[in-house]
């Protein structure tokens, strides 16, 4: 019988809410209850209850290049991606293929990222887009966006209408496409799977098939995606998301460039980071703040860009750092956004620094796009 299989193939570890591991064998994930079998005999545990599970010696594999991303926050690596109309067929590695609605269709990326291009492809990833963006990927690895209207896209060409004259552009040419809409939250769903392909999958509800060992995904009321059990790296169900504008700081200071007797709290008043629209952080060359990383935050993601109302054309640095060690920098010189997507493995204290450039305090002043952490 399939139960017998599963008891001796699928032992897990279970982390929950308040802290606690758990060891045994997979049993059975139905109706928001995990079972497994432990040392001292068959426990149930509700979903709300758990953090993560985790098969034990599973592996990560080099996926496909091509990754899908959804507007509920899923990224998909996929073999082989196809429009038809107003939807999208996407082929996982070693997966049934899955078809989404175009309108669910956050962008297509069909390179590898490098340390180069991932933080523009990440900046247009975290704007309002009007239109769909055609991205080329030029000479010496920068990006080069186009505004029109996608068409359709096959694996080897992109349709796109540019003002009136469709053009069927080369993959080979290109980063990616944007399509048009609001940046994903990466607040939706309470599920969240990754695989040994590198995929993120994001759902409301998930079941174990325990006649066929195949994890059963409801993505929404329309989709549901099976992924082999032996294929799952995590599944976690505190799968949230902190905003940073709307957490208190453990720390937010401003050093002024030159010595000054105006007292340090008259200072931080002014020029220190400041919660905007839309959760973002507005901050000004010589600040810093720095976060407390609660336990289950998996990643910092968000972008940074000069503030709309800077006229000023000198470089502003800025810089993360976790527990002490600089892990992202980026220099805007433009008010093009540069992106980030950091793991943060186990770090306990997270840092946003603002160098100082050319134009003072004031003009050196960036927005952090709503910087968030995910579980």
């Amino acid at each position: 019988m399939m139960g017998a299989i599963l008891l001796a193939v699928l032992p897990v570890t279970i982390r929950t809410n308040e802290g606690e591991k758990l060891e045994g064998k997979l049993l059975r994930i139905r109706n928001s209850e995990v079972r497994i079998e432990g040392k001292s005999g068959e426990q149930g545990l509700s979903t709300e209850a758990i953090s993560s599970l985790e098969p034990k010696n599973i592996t990560t594999k080099r996926g496909p290049s091509v990754r899908v991303q959804l507007s509920d926050g899923s990224l998909i690596a996929a073999e082989s991606i196809n429009s038809q109309g107003e939807s999208l067929t996407l082929q996982p590695r070693d997966q049934a293929s899955i078809e989404v609605p175009l309108k669910e269709v956050r962008s297509i990326r069909f390179r590898a990222g490098t340390v180069t291009t991932d933080s523009g492809w990440l900046g247009l990833l975290e704007q309002d887009q009007r239109k769909d963006l055609l991205v080329i990927r030029r000479d010496g690895e920068r990006l080069d966006p186009q505004q029109g209207v996608i068409t359709s896209v096959t694996e080897s060409t992109v349709g796109f209408d540019l003002e009136g004259t469709v053009v069927d552009a080369p993959v080979d040419r290109l980063e990616g496409i944007v399509f048009a809409g609001e940046p994903v939250r990466g607040d939706a769903g309470s599920v969240f799977i990754e695989d040994q392909f590198g995929s993120q999958w994001r759902g409301e509800q998930v079941e174990l098939d325990e006649g066929t060992g195949q994890i059963v995904l409801t993505l929404s009321q329309t989709m549901t995606h099976q992924i082999p059990f032996e294929q799952v790296v995590s599944i976690r169900w505190s799968s949230g998301v902190r905003l940073l504008a709307d957490a208190d700081p453990t720390k937010s200071d401003f050093q002024t460039e030159f010595g000054t007797k105006v007292q340090s709290e008259l200072l931080n008043a002014f020029f220190s980071a400041s919660q905007e629209p839309d959760s973002d952080l507005k901050m000004h060359g010589g600040s810093l703040i720095e976060y407390r990383v609660e336990e289950g935050f998996t990643r910092f993601v968000g972008a940074v860009e000069r503030d709309g109302e800077v006229r000023g054309q000198g470089a502003v640095g800025v810089r993360i750092e976790l527990d002490g060690n600089e892990v992202w920098s980026g220099v805007l010189s433009d008010h093009q956004a540069q992106g980030f997507d950091i793991p943060l493995q186990d770090a306990k204290r997270l840092v946003i620094r603002v160098e100082r450039g050319e134009d003072g305090e004031f003009g050196d002043t960036i927005r952090v796009t709503r910087p968030r952490l995910l579980k």
